[in-house]
């Protein structure tokens, strides 16, 4: 099962048109897993900081980042805390 909802929600890449430039195709979509490891990364957090925050190992938040399914519980942590809905604070257990 891939985890889609992270690449629609959160990375869509929308296409530019400009009179000046022709337009620039839509890149084909990357995989979800992808886009989880550049987030994280781009927070600059370990994968035991980033996954800790979500009940999840470092082991297990490195097969997620390379396209094993998310079990739903953390899945719909995770889209809300990329959304925003929930930030550090509400995640301490």
């Amino acid at each position: 099962m891939p985890n889609d909802f992270v690449c629609e929600s959160m990375l869509a890449r929308p296409t530019v048109h400009s009179a000046a430039m022709p337009a620039v195709l839509p890149q084909p979509p990357r995989a979800a897993h992808v886009d989880l490891r550049q987030f994280r990364i781009s927070k600059r957090e370990s994968q035991e900081k980033f996954w800790g925050r979500f009940g999840v190992t470092q082991s297990s938040g490195s097969r997620f980042e390379t396209g094993l399914a998310i079990p739903a519980p953390v899945a719909i942590l995770l889209k809300l805390y990329v959304n925003g809905k929930l930030n550090d604070g509400d995640l301490q257990g």
